[in-house]
């Protein structure tokens, strides 16, 4: 009887070519500067773990978390990192017969950089396991056996259907590989389902981490002769990382102003305006419209040496840059600035 070979490693590069294309939800993203990729190593002994060097704990997490997302799976619980104690996000999905693929995300942080440990919580070859015996059952087979795999142990599930041949799928694991053998006119190959269910977990988060880190601004070399202006729209993960909560009926943006100069600015924060697509300028909305989670920046006075943080809200839309004005205390003069998306 012909047999089929196949090991995870190939199954997992094939559903993260699918995972990886862009979304259509991603088009705003993609137009920011892109971060150069140097800054995100694999630490030396693992070749998916992950040094952060270029991004704030904050930020990292941040990423870590859209990351999660876009692998499709909803982030169940955060606990954020400090500089004293290491942060986890504990993520879930439904894969293929209502079965739960459970994962944890270790973020730490520190004078070195920010260290991301991405790991499945059920083992590749259990993992294994319990597929190869849900896949037989799905397709209306009894298991007539099942002997489940380990570390150098083999493992064997058969399963029979009246007037149909017997299937079965015999598993082998080596650390994080797994090899299947099953028969070569299997319905098993056939059915998409069973190769859906099939996800190297950590390889695609550090994948995916890497492509999400690109939509993050570069940092700019800062100029001393004038306020620095940075404004940037949170996704709905950023948001709820910074806000702690989820924002789905307007646009969260953080606005962050630095004085290094000597003179001394006010800023109109109900004047800075997104520019959608088409060019029209569309301001903030009022509080008085919905409960925000955070107050609204209010316009105020920035003194020298000063850096202001908070947040502006806008309806929901696709926008390519912002626009607003300061004013300098002494001349009451306007300089305007223009930050691009």
């Amino acid at each position: 009887m012909k047999t089929t070979r196949w090991s995870f490693a190939f199954l997992f590069f094939f559903t993260f070519v699918v995972l990886f294309c862009p979304l259509p939800g991603d088009a705003a993203e993609q137009a920011q500067t892109v971060v150069p990729t140097t800054q995100v190593a694999a630490v030396a002994e693992d070749e998916y773990g992950i040094v952060e060097t270029g991004l704030s704990c904050e930020e990292a997490t941040g990423v870590a978390q859209r990351a999660l997302e876009r692998l499709d799976y909803t982030v169940a619980s955060m606990t954020p990192p400090t500089n004293e104690k290491a942060g986890l996000l504990k993520g879930t999905r439904t894969f293929s017969w209502g079965d739960q693929d459970p994962v944890s995300v270790k973020i730490t942080c520190s004078q070195k950089g920010v260290e991301i440990d991405a790991r499945p919580d059920i083992l590749p070859c259990e993992q294994a396991n319990r597929i190869s015996r849900l896949a037989i059952e799905h397709l209306g087979y009894t298991v007539t056996e099942f002997t489940p795999a380990a570390n150098g142990k083999p493992g064997l599930v058969k399963g029979n259907k009246k007037g149909q041949a017997e299937i079965y799928i015999a598993l082998g694991c080596e650390g994080r590989m797994v090899t299947m053998d099953v028969n070569a006119d299997s319905p098993l190959l056939k059915d998409r389902n069973f190769y859906t269910a099939l996800r190297d977990f950590r390889r695609g988060f550090f994948a995916t981490y890497k492509g999400q880190r690109g939509v993050i601004p570069a940092p700019a070399t800062p100029a001393t002769n004038q306020v620095q202006v940075a404004i940037r729209p949170l996704s709905r993960a950023d948001s709820k990382l910074a806000l702690g909560a989820e924002i789905t009926k307007f646009l969260a943006v953080q606005v962050q102003l630095t004085n290094p100069t000597k003179r001394v600015y006010q800023i109109e924060a109900d004047k800075i305006a997104l520019v959608s697509l088409v060019g029209d300028r569309v301001k903030p909305v009022l509080e008085q419209q919905a409960g925000l989670p955070t107050q609204a920046l209010t316009n105020q006075v920035i003194q020298p040496g000063a850096t202001i943080t908070g947040y502006l809200y806008y309806p929901l839309g696709t926008y390519r840059g912002a626009r607003g004005f300061l004013v300098e205390a002494k001349s009451q003069e306007r300089e305007g600035f223009e930050v691009p998306f």
